[in-house]
């Protein structure tokens, strides 16, 4: 049975134009360099910005970090309780950030910084400048330098 023409124009059209599949590309490709950066400190990129969403939240619910960074419900779960295991987070009664968790925000500071220079070396000027134009993740944590 023979493909019709019509579904290869239309593939093409998708795999060249996709919006979507472009920035879970380029999502990947972050993914690698932060992850890597992080791994010596046991965490991946995922868990660090669920760490700082805490920090930054003060005391506040799982649901409510999950909201703020736009993760689904299982995925802010299964990070929290890696995050409690460790002894980072405390979910006890709500969630808030441990001490030790603090520590480890700092802990992992340069090697977020020299993921974020790799990350920026990796990208097109063009895109770097496009993504640094997003909105942050948490109002109070937006800055202009990063």
């Amino acid at each position: 049975m023979s493909t019709p023409p019509a579904a290869s124009r239309q593939a093409a059209e998708i795999a060249r134009d996709c919006m979507a599949s472009r920035v879970r590309h380029l999502e990947r490709r972050l993914t690698r360099i932060y992850d890597d950066a992080l791994r010596a400190h046991g965490l991946t990129g995922s868990q660090l910005a669920l760490l700082v969403a805490t920090q930054l939240s003060g005391e506040t619910t799982p649901a409510e970090v999950g909201r703020r960074l736009d993760l689904e419900k299982s995925t802010v779960s299964r990070n929290l309780a890696r995050l409690a295991a460790a002894g980072l987070v405390d979910v006890s009664d709500g969630l808030r950030i441990t001490p030790r968790g603090a520590t480890a925000i700092v802990a992992c500071h340069p090697a977020w910084r020299d993921a974020q220079r790799r990350a920026r070396e990796a990208l097109h000027p063009r895109e770097g400048r496009l993504i640094a134009g997003l909105p942050g993740q948490l109002p109070s944590a937006r800055r202009t330098d990063g």
